[in-house]
């Protein structure tokens, strides 16, 4: 028996249309069988040719949405079960066609390095790309990185484990920017970790290497993003994976990667219960 549908609805993705996932909303109460469940939601991650929506468990996103294509929605695709596909930009896929392209794939034998980019306002870009450099170490590949902002004394317990693995991460910064007595330091300590990890990177001594916090460079205006891309696709060995973190990635940046994730803060010890700061958790 396939799970109950659940509706999902961006809150925050069409300003210039105030109060429509509220009128939405009051569609879904008027229409919707009582099997299918909404909930309006924070950003989806796609804040473009807003509302958005997306259904589960299907996964499949629709945008454009207003009160009338709600409707249609509930009817074709909830009642009928026929997607309303002008309006899908993400999703439709039969499992024909999903195995047909897994088969594709497996057949072409494809490898690239990829550029990840880890951003986003919640916890976890950095946890999340030292655990591929972990995974990569135990596949025998030689992995390292660079860390921008957090200062080059510093000793974090994932700093320590990888040195017990024989991974070297160096954090090349004087602490965080908001934290900083002289910005023109920071600025001129990233910018020379920056000219250490191209030389990194373009050494061949490595096959996943990590940018840490280096997002923060380019939204500062430190570094031009397009000549920084420029620089990445000209001289990056070609299988090479590069992992960028940081907050607000810029546009260009993101148009460049293989894959993208944007962490969304939910929830959080600090700004929920005042929990401060744990060893093991959070350093």
């Amino acid at each position: 028996m396939r799970p109950p549908h659940h509706l999902f609805l961006c809150k925050t993705c069409a300003p210039d249309l105030p109060n429509i996932a509220e009128r939405i909303q009051m569609r879904f109460y008027e229409l919707a069988p009582p099997h299918i469940r909404f909930t309006l939601t924070n950003c989806l991650s796609v804040c473009r040719n807003g509302p958005i929506m997306v259904v589960y468990p299907e996964a499949i996103w629709y945008h454009k949405v207003d009160e009338a294509l709600f409707g249609r929605i509930v009817q074709e695709h909830m009642i009928e079960g026929r997607p309303v596909a002008e309006y899908v930009f993400q999703g439709i896929e039969t499992p024909a066609d999903a195995q047909a392209r897994r088969e594709a794939a497996r057949a072409a034998k494809r490898q690239k390095g990829l550029i990840i980019v880890n951003t986003g306002h919640g916890k976890g870009k950095t946890t999340a790309a030292i655990g591929m450099l972990l995974r990569a170490k135990g596949r025998t590949l030689r992995v390292g990185g660079i860390q921008f902002l957090k200062h080059e004394n510093a000793n974090y317990g994932e700093l320590r484990a990888l040195k017990s693995l024989g991974v070297a991460l160096n954090p090349m910064g004087d602490g965080w920017t908001w934290k900083s007595q002289d910005l023109q330091e920071t600025q001129a300590k990233a910018l020379q970790a920056w000219e250490v990890a191209k030389t990194q990177i373009a050494s061949g001594d490595y096959d996943v290497f990590l940018l840490d916090e280096f997002t923060y460079l380019l939204s500062y205006g430190w570094l031009e993003v397009e000549a920084v891309v420029a620089w990445l696709l000209a001289h990056k060995p070609p299988m090479l994976h590069v992992i960028i973190t940081g907050r607000n990635a810029p546009p260009a940046l993101i148009a460049a990667a293989d894959l993208v994730t944007e962490m969304n803060a939910l929830k959080h010890p600090l700004v929920d219960q005042g929990i401060r700061a744990q060893k093991g958790i959070e350093f």
